[in-house]
């Protein structure tokens, strides 16, 4: 079944019977009217418990950014939002067997599918109401960031399991795949993912070893002043490398330890090399310059960074302008005042901070004159193509002219020509960053690095 045949069916021009529509009631969720999970849970579990020959499909969504409109907006206008996407969502469906709200904007709804409807059928149906429904509400809530991410589950009676609570599971776990995804919105479960979750646990499970036996290791990517072509600075890049001399990637580490919450644990494990091996460098009297440390978005959940950061500070008894602080944009469109809270107590303890990936998600321009923001750093995603386009040119030298009318310091990532080196210096961007330049690079290299432009 196409497209245009599930919009059909879901439009009522092709109808099934709905054996739910004498289910049993509950409790409701004060703000939409949605059955609570547990009553959901119990619901489904009967479904699942009479399916018969039917297929039952399970939707699991979440709103990315949505925190960013209460944030912004206020939570009058948060609600709002979530009662349109109930009523969009729950609208001429006579499949339904059962909705509810698990939390926040997290939703999940059941429903009877017909056997002439594929699952892939569904997942690409799913998919287009999605892309469809993000440009009406972004629209509508002024934020061209909302994103809907939705993971699919199904279950007949040849499926390995007619657990209520795993099905839920399978669906939650295709959706957090989505959220990775930066084209794909709609994911269906299938039991491959199983074993990303085997992969993911036995991950996490070896990092407090790792982090106890040093197996993270600290590189450092300089950072080169425009007009003179001088090293001013480096970012601290985290890289793990096992007992055998073998390397565990980031993008296959970094994932899962967000997941987990251990990045928060592994930043503080970088935070601390960078300061001893700045101070190492203070006391031989060596050349030193200032290096970036990088904020996962966990911090802002505790906010223990705060102490941490100054616990180290007391303890190396570094000069602050020798540390800096990068929060992606991401991390400010989603936690506004924590991420203002953060920056402003960084700033009292005399560091640096600048806003990571700028220009990603083409909506932080209102936020830079609310956030005091020392450096910029323009996303590489603008020098993606080695021969720079005209737009491309454009864009780069207004974000540049921005920052230096607001006083912000700009930095390009991403740098791997000569001709897009030369372009920012045409255009006044202050500094570079760089496979141009250079790759991340061990302690040891940088410090020989350091020494030559001694």
């Amino acid at each position: 079944m196409g497209l245009q045949a599930m919009e059909d069916l879901f439009a009522g021009r092709i109808r099934i019977e709905n054996p739910s529509s004498k289910g049993p009631g509950g409790m409701k969720d004060s703000l939409t009217g949605l059955d609570r999970y547990e009553v959901f849970l119990k619901k489904l579990q009967k479904a699942i418990d009479e399916i018969g020959d039917k297929r039952i499909v399970v939707v699991y969504t979440d709103i990315r950014h949505f925190k960013y409109i209460n944030d912004t907006y206020g939570y009058q206008v948060g609600d709002a939002l979530l009662k349109d996407f109930v009523e969009e969502m729950t609208a001429d469906n006579p499949y339904m067997i059962c909705c509810s709200r698990v939390y926040s904007d997290n939703f999940i709804a059941a429903n009877w599918m017909p056997d002439e409807v594929t699952s892939e059928a569904f997942r690409d149906f799913i998919n287009k109401i999605n892309q469809e429904r993000e440009v009406r509400f972004r629209e509508k809530y002024l934020n061209s960031r909302l994103q809907f991410c939705t993971g699919i589950s199904t279950v007949d009676k040849n499926s390995r399991s007619h657990d209520a609570e795993t099905v839920v599971s399978n669906a939650n776990l295709a959706r957090k795949v989505a959220k990775e995804l930066e084209n794909d919105s709609c994911v269906l479960f299938d039991n491959s993912m199983m074993e990303g979750i085997k992969r993911e646990v036995e991950i996490t499970s070896q990092v407090p070893r790792a982090i106890a036996n040093h197996e993270f290791k600290v590189y450092y990517q300089p950072k080169i002043e425009t007009d003179t072509l001088k090293l001013i600075g480096a970012e601290a890049l985290v890289r793990w490398q096992k007992p055998d001399g073998t390397f565990v990637y980031p993008d296959q580490f970094i994932p899962f330890i967000e997941r987990s919450g251990q990045v928060v644990d592994v930043d503080y494990y970088v935070y601390r090399e960078a300061f001893r091996f700045l101070s190492e460098r203070v006391a031989a009297g060596k050349r030193v310059v200032p290096v970036s440390l990088n904020v996962s978005r966990l911090h802002l959940n505790k906010m223990t960074i705060l102490d941490y950061v100054q616990g180290l500070f007391d303890e190396y008894k570094l000069s602050p302008d020798l540390i800096e602080f990068e929060l992606t944009e991401s991390i400010y469109l989603d936690n506004t005042e924590k991420a203002l809270q953060l920056v402003e107590g960084l700033h009292k303890m005399g560091t640096k901070v600048s806003m990571d990936d700028f220009g990603s998600g083409y909506s932080s321009l209102n936020l830079l004159s609310r956030l005091p923001i020392d450096i910029i750093k323009l996303d590489k995603v603008f020098l993606k193509d080695n021969n720079l386009q005209e737009s491309d040119k454009i864009v780069i030298s207004c974000m540049v002219d921005m920052a230096k009318k607001l006083q912000i310091t700009s930095l390009c990532e991403g740098v791997e020509t000569s001709e897009q080196s030369d372009y920012l210096k045409k255009v006044g961007c202050q500094i570079q960053q760089g496979y141009y330049f250079s790759r991340p690079i061990p302690q040891e290299q940088f410090e020989e690095l350091l020494d030559q432009h001694q």
